[in-house]
């Protein structure tokens, strides 16, 4: 979950009169922000599943997470897009990966909030 943006600009008053911590902090933030400007997406998980079940092994599933379903034998990726947190769109194969890919929520920018 990303920090809002005026939780962001509290905690950079928290620490302002910090000579070394502001400065970090404000380094963090905005390489954090840097790179989900270059990666819009993460692997949120890999899951081989165990059951057949479409909740057991998927409980990492986010509502519009992409899943790649990649069969163990012969046949083509199969790709998904979740509706429901937790919940496989369709029956899972035991055995078989599934490529969990999430977007990236855009980090909350100190530049120009706060002054160092």
């Amino acid at each position: 979950m990303a920090l809002s943006k005026d939780s962001t600009k509290r905690i950079f008053e928290a620490v302002t009169d910090q000579v070394n911590a502001g400065p970090e902090i404000v380094d963090a933030i905005n390489a954090a922000e840097t790179l989900t400007a270059q990666a819009a997406w993460s692997q949120a998980a890999l899951i081989v599943a165990a059951h057949t079940s479409t909740t057991t092994d998927f409980a990492a599933l986010a509502v519009g997470d992409k899943v790649v379903h990649i069969p163990a034998s012969a046949g083509n990726a199969i790709f998904y897009t979740v509706a429901t947190a937790g919940t496989l769109p369709a029956a899972a194969v035991v055995g078989d990966l599934y490529i969990v890919i999430r977007a990236v929520p855009a980090t909350p920018s100190v530049k120009n909030v706060i002054r160092l």
